[in-house]
């Protein structure tokens, strides 16, 4: 059931679930709750804040020990087919689940799910609006300790459109592809530099300050101020792939195609010495 943004009237995109969805299917068994709290500062955080309180039957997931790879020289790019397949198959997730992702809106990983699984051919993904921290500002049950479900069978099946690489983002011609930068302000101005031809997105200007995505008219204004809209190809980038994939829910949100995350992001193209850059 999407959220009803109660501004205008419309629906939002089937992207997002309320907290009151949940609440109605909490012991819904077609339906995984996935906690994906993670903090840059402290990578074990999220999972400490899991096991104390979460979501009742929430499994948990780590960004960098189930969703990444471990060999890839850049931290944090997406896991191979294997294991992210074995990965969502141990959290219970078939191809039947529908996943209702939630963080707590300081690192977007519910988001880095939703693209993750849209990368492996899996669509039936949501995020809670407002995540965690609505949910417990609204009274609603908690329970501590790891949670735990049988295996599932859960079939990747690859769409390389939305992943965009180093070689692609070198390729791009601005007049053909709109280049976005989606860094938080704190990562952006850390840098001062930024990949040539960027327009600047970042990723909280989806939200209001209360957690929860802005309705559809202001994103559809936020993405047109950006040159995203209409119709051109998209590739967004960030520190590291987590906030781009928040603005990628965005887009799709609005409807749009052609959208991809460029995975290493700055993290990748900062630390190459033969990528161009530019101050801001």
């Amino acid at each position: 059931m999407p959220v009803r943004d109660v501004e205008n009237g419309m629906h939002r995109h089937e992207l997002l679930v309320s907290t009151d969805w949940l609440a109605a299917n909490l012991f819904n068994s077609d339906v995984r709750i996935v906690d994906l709290r993670w903090s840059l500062d402290d990578q074990d955080l999220g999972e400490r804040e899991y096991l104390r309180a979460h979501i009742p039957g929430a499994v948990y997931l780590h960004y960098l020990r189930d969703l990444s790879h471990p060999d890839d020289r850049v931290p944090g790019k997406i896991a191979s087919p294997d294991r992210f397949r074995a990965v969502m198959e141990a959290a219970g997730i078939g191809d039947n689940t529908q996943v209702v992702a939630y963080d707590d809106n300081g690192i977007f990983m519910a988001a880095r799910l939703v693209w993750s699984l849209h990368y492996y051919g899996y669509s039936n993904a949501r995020i809670l609006d407002g995540g965690i921290p609505k949910w417990l500002a609204e009274g609603r049950p908690a329970e501590s300790g790891r949670i735990g479900y049988a295996p599932q069978q859960f079939t990747p099946r690859l769409n390389p459109a939305i992943r965009a690489t180093k070689e692609d983002v070198l390729a791009i011609s601005t007049g053909d592809c709109r280049l976005l930068d989606c860094r938080m302000d704190r990562t952006w101005f850390a840098t001062g530099m930024h990949i040539p031809g960027a327009s600047r997105l970042p990723a909280p200007a989806v939200l209001r300050e209360d957690g929860t995505w802005k309705p559809l008219e202001e994103l559809r204004q936020l993405a047109a101020s950006t040159g995203g809209l209409p119709g051109k190809p998209v590739v967004l980038y960030c520190g590291g792939g987590v906030s781009a994939s928040c603005c990628y829910v965005m887009f799709k949100m609005l409807g749009l195609e052609n959208i991809a995350v460029y995975d290493g992001s700055w993290q990748e193209w900062g630390s190459d010495p033969n990528t161009p850059k530019e101050p801001h």
